[in-house]
């Protein structure tokens, strides 16, 4: 049996999303959402991992989805990252004995770091996909001077993103419900864009001080987001439990490719996820073993 919330208010949390429940949760994971998206574009991801044992809990951060005010546009980006740490509280307040996990896509991805530099202390992992670390301008010089300045003036001025959905994924179906999703902004304000280029340089140089298990899968052929960007990651990451895994031919959205190469990233997922339960439980029965690394 599973709790299906309907896409309403993330419940203890002022965030529209929803939350798929086993009977017998094994672990928790929270979902964090890329750029001009919606938590509602990951129902399928939710309702696989929930059907192994996973609790997922899905929401739409600030300027996206059903979150009231201007859309792809937030006033400061480290929002993002302090919007996850109190939902990730009040979902821990209210599943105190789940082990929870943070997966975040593409933007999410710089979201979740960004908040795993300080933060996250009630996550046992991350797991990144399409990472962008290397995916924004690194505005240097004159040329960093003059967007900070345009970014000051005049924070809502409208961007194209030029995304389509030919670059997520190379199902037709999902292509097409991508450009015809009435949800998904086809531009973002300077605002956002500009913090979010600031977030990536943030945190290049402050990967090291992140020590959680990190999980980075990557679509090989990603034209969105280069893989380079998962690369540096789990580099420069100051963590001992750190695996990459890229997916040839596969593009931005590995989670929306074929059925196939979605059950074989939901069964990655899984397993990583629950091995690290495993460890945890054995750590509380034998705090002086040793923890393995990898």
């Amino acid at each position: 049996m599973m709790r299906v919330r309907d896409y309403a208010t993330l419940p203890a949390t002022q965030f529209p999303g929803y939350e798929v429940v086993p009977e017998h949760a094994k672990a928790g994971l929270l979902i964090v959402h890329g750029i001009a998206e919606h938590a509602n574009r990951y129902g399928h991801v939710a309702a696989a991992l929930a059907s192994k044992g996973i609790a997922c809990f899905v929401y739409d951060q600030q300027g996206h989805g059903l979150f009231p005010g201007t859309r792809t546009h937030v006033r400061d980006f480290a929002e993002f990252a302090r919007d996850l740490e109190s939902v990730g509280n009040a979902v821990q307040d209210r599943f105190p004995a789940l082990p929870l996990f943070v997966w975040g896509h593409s933007m999410g991805s710089i979201v979740v770091a960004l908040a795993a530099i300080d933060g996250l202390s009630w996550a046992e992992g991350v797991i990144t996909s399409g990472c962008a670390l290397h995916a924004m301008p690194k505005l240097d010089g004159i040329r960093g001077a003059a967007v900070r300045i345009a970014a000051a003036l005049a924070p809502r001025l409208r961007i194209g993103l030029r995304i389509d959905g030919t670059k997520l994924s190379q199902v037709e179906e999902i292509q097409h419900q991508h450009m015809s999703d009435p949800l998904v902004p086809r531009t973002a304000s300077l605002k956002l864009l500009y913090g979010f280029a600031l977030a990536c340089r943030k945190c290049n140089a402050n990967l090291s001080r992140i020590t959680k298990p990190w999980l980075a899968v990557h679509g090989a052929a990603d034209t969105v987001c280069p893989p380079s960007g998962s690369e540096s990651l789990i580099g420069e990451l100051g963590s001992t439990d750190k695996q990459l895994v890229t997916y040839p031919r596969l593009l931005h959205e590995v989670h929306n490719e074929d059925d196939r190469s979605r059950a074989i990233l939901f069964e990655l997922m899984t397993r990583w996820i629950l091995e690290r339960c495993d460890r945890r439980s054995n750590l509380r029965r034998n705090p002086e073993a040793p923890v393995p690394a990898g």
